[in-house]
Parts: C-alpha cells; sequence; structure tokens
C-alpha cells in the first residue's frame, strides 16, 4: 500500500468535550443545593425568632395577669373568691415557670392541673352561689318575721294604749258616779260593753288582714308546674333551677337569678318554681316562652299559686 509521506494524520482527544461536561454540570447542582441549604437554615432561624417573639409575649401576658390577681388579692374581702384567686394565681405562676424554663415534659400535666382546678373552682362557685342563695331567702323571711313581729308590737302597743284610755275613762266615770252619788244605768253599762267588744274585733280584723297580705305577696313569687308523678319524683331542684336561670342570662339578658327555688310539691304532681324578690310568678308566665322546653313537653299545665 502507498502512502504520502507529506500528510501527517490530526490527532483529536478522545474525550475533551466528556470532559467539559464533567466540570460543568456537577457545579451548577452543587449552586443549587447550597442556595437551598442557606435558604432552609434561614427559614429555621425565621422560624426559631418567631416562637422566641411568641413566647417573650405570652410571658409578658402571663405576668400581666399575675399582676391583676395580686392586685385584686389585696381589696378581696369574700373569702371564697380570695380563695379561688389564689388557686389562679398558683396555676398561672405554673405556666409561667413553663415559659420561661421551656420545658415541655410536664406541658400536658400542667394542663390537666389547670382544667382540674378550673372544674373544681366552678362547683365551688356554684355551691357558693346556692349558699347564698339559701341566705338570702333565710333574710328575706327573717326581714318579714320582723316586720310581722314590729307590726304586732305596734298594733299590741296601740290596744294598751287604748285599754289605758278606756280603764282611764271608766275610772273617771266611776268616780264622778260615786262623786254624784248616782248608779250606772244598765244602758251605759251596755255601751261601755259594746265598746270593748269592737275594739276586740277591730284588733282581730287587723291580724287577718296583715296575716292574708304577707300570704298574697307570698303567692305572688310561686308558679305552679303540673307534671306527671314521676316527673315531679326524679327531678333535681338544684339543675332544674340553673337551667331557667341560664336560659334568663342568655336569651334575655338577665345577669341576675330570677329562679330562687324548685321544689316538688307535697302531693309529687307538681313542681314549684319561687322567684326571687325583684320577680314574680307573672313575669315567669309572660317569658314562658323562654324556658318551657326545659320540661320536654311533660308540663301539663302551668298557672299561678291560688291557694
Amino acid at each position: 500500500m502507498n502512502q504520502n509521506p507529506s500528510e501527517t494524520p490530526t490527532r483529536i482527544p478522545p474525550d475533551i468535550n466528556n470532559n467539559a461536561m464533567q466540570l460543568t454540570i456537577p457545579t451548577v447542582f452543587l449552586d443549587k443545593a447550597a442556595k437551598a441549604k442557606a435558604a432552609a437554615k434561614q427559614s429555621k432561624a425565621q422560624d426559631f425568632l418567631h416562637k422566641k417573639q411568641d413566647v417573650k409575649e405570652s410571658i409578658a401576658n402571663i405576668i400581666a395577669i399575675l399582676k391583676i390577681i395580686n392586685a385584686e388579692m389585696q381589696y378581696e374581702q369574700d373569702q371564697e373568691t380570695f380563695t379561688v384567686l389564689i388557686q389562679q394565681k398558683e396555676v398561672f405562676e405554673k405556666i409561667l415557670s413553663q415559659k420561661q424554663t421551656g420545658e415541655k415534659n410536664s406541658l400536658r400535666t400542667i394542663e390537666n392541673e389547670i382544667i382540674s382546678q378550673l372544674q373544681n373552682q366552678v362547683k365551688n362557685l356554684e355551691k357558693s352561689m346556692e349558699n347564698k342563695f339559701n341566705l338570702i331567702l333565710k333574710t328575706i323571711e327573717s326581714n318579714q318575721t320582723q316586720t310581722q313581729a314590729q307590726s304586732q308590737a305596734q298594733t299590741q302597743s296601740q290596744a294598751e294604749n287604748q285599754s289605758q284610755i278606756q280603764s282611764q275613762i271608766q275610772s273617771q266615770i266611776q268616780s264622778q258616779t260615786q262623786s254624784q252619788n248616782q248608779t250606772k244605768t244598765y244602758a251605759q253599762v251596755a255601751a261601755v260593753n259594746v265598746e270593748q267588744d269592737n275594739l276586740q274585733q277591730t284588733k282581730q280584723q287587723q291580724k287577718q288582714k296583715e296575716k292574708e297580705k304577707e300570704k298574697e305577696k307570698y303567692r305572688e313569687k310561686r308558679l305552679i308546674v303540673q307534671v306527671d308523678k314521676e316527673t315531679a319524683e326524679g327531678f333535681d331542684s338544684y339543675i332544674l333551677r340553673n337551667k331557667i336561670n341560664d336560659r334568663f342570662f342568655t336569651e334575655a339578658n338577665i345577669d341576675q337569678p330570677v329562679i330562687a327555688t324548685a321544689t316538688k310539691s307535697f302531693t309529687s304532681l307538681s313542681i314549684i318554681l319561687t322567684t326571687m324578690p325583684d320577680f314574680s310568678a307573672d313575669f315567669l308566665l309572660q317569658k314562658k316562652a323562654i324556658w318551657e322546653d326545659i320540661f320536654s313537653n311533660k308540663a301539663q299545665n302551668i298557672e299561678k299559686d291560688k291557694q
């Protein structure tokens, strides 16, 4: 075979293009990975700062609440309310310690303690309110008894004064009669007896009117809800009273108790609702739409006390 010696073959490096690709592609991916890693670090740093700021704000709020509780404790005179404030202070101090130390293991325990304490506080407040309602009722009854006693004392005093005047008149009549050596006629004796009878009848009538007036006031506070015997024997007076009072609070915006007591009648065929002094049975009848459904259509008849 013949070859031209003047032609020298050109040698091309076989991997020149592959080397270029090997140098370029990894560099691009490394830049993207670095940027992503930097962005992730920045996001974590921002989240950390936000959480730290939230914790600071939460601590500041809890400290403010503790200051308010301490201020209330200085001026609170009711022992039961003071006890509730102490319990609330202990709860918020535990939460503050949790926030400041950053311990997370006891968070669920603290939450359970808080829920338990709040439930106990609600029960204690309900019992306290019931005791206060009973005390108010006893005070009202005591005041009524005192008023009756004062009225009776005044009536008795008036009767005694009238009796003294009558005695003085009789004494004067007797003195005049003796001085004039005159004897009483039958008509004079009868007139004195009639006057005494009239005074006695007037006194009895006054007492009877006072009794009727007190009974009428008491009846005006009572509403009779007729139900079957099973319903009357099975109901809880405390729960029923609170349900009706809650309805007036949520639907009529009345922020004081309306029902003082809910009791079973002697025959166990009725439930008797007695209102607080500021309300009456007529008021309950006017607002019947607010509370009637609590009896779940078991109320056979609703009427004022007529006895």
